[in-house]
């Protein structure tokens, strides 16, 4: 499954070819890895103003992972690490990638790569953070927020454990559909009623992804991942993270 790093990576360097040293800045690691928080802990974070602070994302990015993939996952049970891409860097990527595809591949693409339009949506930059459970180091999620409102823009969960996916199962295309519509439905913050399914864009295999267009083809709103041995959704990308998962992916 890819991470943020990998989607901005295969983004930035494997279609622009450039370099990614000045995407991310890391904030020090002392202050976002953590074994427990109390209420008595007092953050030596720095502050931005219109950006949310450290405690206030690692809160949020905890409730999503509680809230898509029914844990109960409590602070003094998971370790973070945090980084952040600001709006400046962002909108370089876009531009760098709205102009670095041709004619007939915007029209493949059947959606348009806005690089002027995208960034006033996120005004502050992202957020990325990494969830791991302390107690098993394999189970790590991967969340991307506003770095301004906090909305969930990515999420997946991702499992490192050796061993063969096996052959790949013996799938009903409309079974799968439905299980991203569902998810869509029950825990999306936009209504399936305004999304049409690309059903050509769909991307088949263990882990399969389906990309969903607003009615008017104009924009990528949705990827919804599916692992197709266990029948559920094990990540999403919203809005621009699901431009650049498409495109870079």
């Amino acid at each position: 499954m890819n991470r943020l790093i990998a989607i901005i990576v295969c983004a930035a360097f494997m279609i622009l070819t450039t370099g990614c040293g000045a995407l991310f800045n890391a904030i020090e690691k002392d202050t976002v890895m953590v074994k427990k928080i109390t209420k008595e802990h007092e953050s030596n974070e720095v502050k931005y103003e219109g950006v949310l602070s450290q405690d206030t994302v690692k809160t949020l990015s905890l409730n999503a992972v509680n809230k898509y993939y029914d844990e109960k996952l409590t602070m003094d049970e998971v370790q973070f690490e945090l980084m952040a891409v600001d709006q400046k860097k962002l909108k370089d990527l876009l531009v760098k990638v709205e102009y670095g595809i041709n004619s007939r591949q915007k029209q493949n693409l059947g959606f348009k790569v806005d690089s002027q339009t995208e960034p006033n949506k996120i005004p502050s930059g992202l957020f990325y953070m990494t969830l791991t459970q302390s107690a098993d180091p394999n189970e790590v999620y991967d969340i991307v927020l506003n770095a301004r409102d906090g909305d969930v823009l990515k999420i997946s969960k991702v499992i490192l454990k050796n061993g063969s996916l096996g052959k790949e199962p013996k799938v009903v295309m409309d079974d799968i559909i439905g299980i991203a519509n569902r998810f869509i439905q029950e825990k999306g913050s936009y209504a399936l009623s305004d999304l049409v399914l690309n059903e050509k864009a769909i991307r088949w295999g263990i882990f399969t992804e389906m990309y969903y267009m607003s009615k008017d083809n104009q924009s990528l709103n949705y990827s919804v991942l599916v692992d197709l041995r266990t029948k559920q959704v094990v990540g999403f990308n919203k809005d621009v993270m699901a431009m650049l998962n498409y495109i870079g992916a």
